[in-house]
């Protein structure tokens, strides 16, 4: 009987290690507990910074139009010479999400001295009204 659950089980296990890598996973029921939000965060350009150049990522609700928006999680590490991709998951308390308000995902790069390197540039919708708990930032080069 053992030998016939591992004939069961193998297949599995065999398809779940050759999944391609980068599957994000489905999205975090919101309004209760823990909301988790994975951002991938990437730049096109074929160069490795230097040490000291820190990424920080952010979930914001950008529902006003007319407003800044307001920082709901943030997340700042030093690379440390790391390539890209960079993988981050930010979690934060459910109860700051509101399904009627409209959330995106945000990344930056900056040098030691504060200047900014990397930035987006496009709107990554994450959380509410259909959009997925994760983003994939490509950022764009500034200076």
């Amino acid at each position: 009987m053992p030998t016939r659950r591992i004939a069961l089980i193998l297949p599995v296990l065999l398809a779940a290690a050759c999944a391609p890598a980068g599957i994000m996973p489905p999205p975090t029921e919101v309004g209760h507990g823990t909301a988790n939000v994975q951002i991938t965060a990437s730049y096109r350009e074929r160069i490795l910074l230097p040490h000291g150049f820190t990424l920080t990522v952010r979930v914001e609700d950008v529902s006003l139009a007319d407003a800044p928006a307001r920082v709901i999680a943030e997340h700042t590490e030093t690379l440390d010479g790391r390539a890209p991709p960079y993988v981050v998951t930010v979690g934060f308390p459910a109860s700051e999400i509101d399904p009627r308000h409209t959330y995106a995902a945000r990344a930056e790069i900056r040098s030691p001295d504060g200047r900014l390197r990397f930035t987006t540039d496009t709107r990554h919708e994450v959380l509410t009204r259909g959009a997925p708990s994760n983003a994939n930032i490509i950022m764009v080069g500034v200076g």
